[in-house]
């Protein structure tokens, strides 16, 4: 991506940053949308604990050696290394770079959230196939859908804020946010639009401009149908 880290005039009116940082990724082509480093990655922290959390449950109900088990935990542990990986190099940007953001990031966190994406995408079909236990009570299933369900809004909401922040337009419109006298828009915006995909199954006052986003919102509103009706049906078994 170019030009990630040119000051744009439109920064100030629209409440972004106005100083140059190393942990601020300066969005492209004068969008006027920023991505902060720091929250990112304590976003992509919460959601490690919650996929290892989920894996580790998944782990203790399901049969040992199968393909989707094996799978799974190979998956968690290369997100796991991935993230150590990329905490590292987050904390060597901020201290080491005193102007700008490294071209590295912007990679590494695209490569993190599709690791992510896929560790929880692999749990969800492990949940879909594993066999339910005869100790298996109704509060287990519930965990599952909590831990699934953050899991899967802190993953979109970056996605959503990182395609956002590089597309060439602006991907998503905010109504009363980032304007001149307006607040500044943040990663709870797209915190928002992600907790609505789950639950209502689409934004509210927002308007989607990119088809990247539109499709990872069918995607997201596609796995949070299938949790629902799946965990559901495993509580009434259960029952």
């Amino acid at each position: 991506m170019n030009d990630l880290d040119r000051q744009d005039p439109s920064h100030h009116h629209r409440g972004a940053f106005n100083t140059t940082s190393a942990e601020v990724l300066r969005g492209a082509h004068g969008t006027g949308r920023s991505v902060r480093l720091i929250p990112f990655v304590a976003v992509m922290a919460a959601i490690e604990v919650l996929n290892v959390i989920l894996t580790l449950r998944l782990h203790e109900f399901s049969e040992d050696g199968t393909l989707t088990q094996r799978l799974a935990d190979d998956v968690s542990r290369f997100g796991n290394a991935l993230f150590l990986l990329f905490l590292i190099a987050s904390v060597i940007a901020v201290i080491a770079s005193r102007d700008k953001t490294p071209r590295f990031v912007l990679p590494m966190l695209t490569t993190y959230l599709s690791v992510a994406s896929l560790n929880v995408l692999i749990n969800i079909v492990t949940m879909f196939i594993q066999p339910l236990s005869a100790h298996q009570s109704q509060v287990n299933p519930l965990i599952d859908l909590i831990l699934v369900f953050s899991s899967v809004t802190l993953i979109f909401s970056l996605w959503y804020e990182l395609i956002d922040v590089t597309s060439p337009f602006q991907a998503i419109d905010f109504p009363h946010r980032g304007g001149e006298g307006e607040l500044p828009i943040r990663w709870f915006d797209y915190l928002v639009i992600a907790f609505y995909s789950n639950s209502t199954f689409g934004p509210t006052t927002e308007t989607i401009r990119s088809r990247r986003i539109q499709f990872l919102m069918m995607v997201q509103v596609s796995l949070a149908l299938m949790v629902l009706v799946v965990l559901v049906a495993r509580i009434v078994k259960a029952s």
